[in-house]
C-alpha cells in the first residue's frame, strides 16, 4: 500500500502545470481521479467487475475460462486500449522515481493505483482478468504438454526467484538509476503489445510461451513485479477464494483440477499461500461447493494429507 500511495504523496506538492509528465509535474489526487475516468481504465474496471460477478455467481470451467482469456487478450493486447503505460512499468517506474527523486507520470501513477485498487477489492482481479500477457500464458497453457503432465513449481522456489529479481533490480536502481526489468526490455514482455519485435524481446516472449505449455503463468510466478505486488495485496483482498471447511470432504478434486499451486494452501488454511489468479477452476471442480470467491475468514484447518487424499 505504501508503494501505491507514496507516488501521489511525493508528487502532490511538486508544483508544475498538473500534467505529471516527468518535468516537475504535479500528480495530485484530482488529476489521478480524472485519469481513472479515462476510457481504458473504465473498460478495465468493467472487465474486472464482470470477472468478480462471474466468480461469485457462475461455475467457470477450463473451457469457459479459456474463451474469456482469449477475449481479454484481444481486448487489451491486440486492440490499442490499455498499452500505455504497461502494467510492468506502472509498478517499476514509480519505484525508480522514488529512489532517484525523479518525477512520476500521471499515467503510471494512475495505472499503479488502478492495479492496486482492483487487487484489494478482489484477489488478482487485475492480473487474472485484465492483464493481456497473463491471458496469453493461460491460453498457451491449454496446449497439451508433450510429457502429458503439467508442472506445478514449488512456491518457495518460484517466489524466491521473483523476489530475488526485484531485489537485484532495486540494487541496480540505487547504483545506476536504471532497473533490471526495462533495461533493454530484457524482462519486459509487455513491449510485445506495442509491436516491438527486437531480438531480446522475441527470445524472452518465446521462452515464456514455451514454458507456459508446461507451467501455469511462468512469467507471473517467476519474474513479474506486478505479480509480486498483487500477491502481497492478495493477503488483504476483500474477495478471494475461501473454504467452508464444514462442506469439504477431502476429495482433493480441486487440487488436481486447478492449474495453479495455491489451492492446496487454501484448503490447508495456510496464512501465506501462492498467487491465486482467480480463474475459478477450483470452485467449479469442488463437488460440495466448499470453495467460493467470497468475503470472510476461513476457519483454521485440521492436519491432513491433501495430495494423497488420506
Amino acid at each position: 500500500m505504501i508503494l501505491i500511495c507514496m507516488p501521489v504523496m511525493a508528487e502532490g506538492g511538486g508544483g508544475g502545470d498538473g500534467s505529471g509528465m516527468g518535468d516537475g509535474g504535479n500528480t495530485d489526487i484530482s488529476s489521478v481521479s480524472s485519469g481513472l475516468l479515462s476510457p481504458q481504465f473504465i473498460l478495465g474496471g468493467l472487465v474486472a467487475l464482470a470477472g468478480l460477478i462471474l466468480l461469485r455467481t457462475t461455475k467457470i470451467n477450463w473451457n469457459i475460462r479459456t474463451l474469456l482469456m482469449c477475449a481479454v487478450f484481444v481486448l487489451f493486447g491486440v486492440l490499442v486500449i490499455m498499452h500505455q503505460p504497461s502494467p510492468l512499468r506502472a509498478v517499476v517506474d514509480p519505484v525508480t522515481a522514488l529512489v532517484t527523486g525523479s518525477a512520476i507520470t500521471l499515467k503510471k501513477t494512475t495505472a499503479l493505483i488502478f492495479i492496486g485498487g482492483l487487487s484489494v477489492i478482489g484477489a488478482k482481479l487485475f492480473c487474472g482478468w485484465v492483464c493481456p500477457f497473463g491471458a496469453l500464458q493461460e491460453i498457451v497453457n491449454r496446449i497439451p504438454a508433450p510429457s502429458g503432465k503439467k508442472i506445478k513449481l514449488p512456491f518457495n522456489i518460484s517466489n524466491g526467484i521473483r523476489i530475488s529479481i526485484f531485489v537485484i533490480s532495486f540494487i541496480m536502481i540505487l547504483a545506476t538509476g536504471i532497473d533490471l526489468y526495462t533495461y533493454h526490455n530484457i524482462l519486459n514482455p509487455f513491449e510485445l503489445f506495442d509491436w516491438h519485435f527486437e531480438l531480446v524481446l522475441a527470445v524472452l516472449v518465446g521462452a515464456v510461451l514455451v514454458a507456459s505449455v508446461f507451467v501455469y503463468r511462468p512469467f507471473c510466478y517467476l519474474v513479474c513485479p506486478v505479480g509480486l505486488l498483487t500477491w502481497l495485496l492478495e493477503h488483504v483482498s476483500i474477495f478471494r477464494v475461501r473454504l467452508d471447511q464444514g462442506k469439504c470432504n477431502d476429495c482433493n478434486k480441486c487440487i488436481r483440477m486447478s492449474p495453479c499451486p495455491s489451492v492446496k494452501a487454501i484448503v490447508d488454511c495456510d496464512n501465506v499461500r501462492p498467487d491465486c489468479f482467480a480463474c475459478g477452476v477450483c470452485i467449479d471442480a469442488c463437488p460440495t461447493d466448499a470453495l467460493t470467491f467470497g468475503i470472510g475468514k476461513t476457519k483454521a484447518g485440521r492436519s491432513r494429507d491433501l495430495e494423497s487424499g488420506d
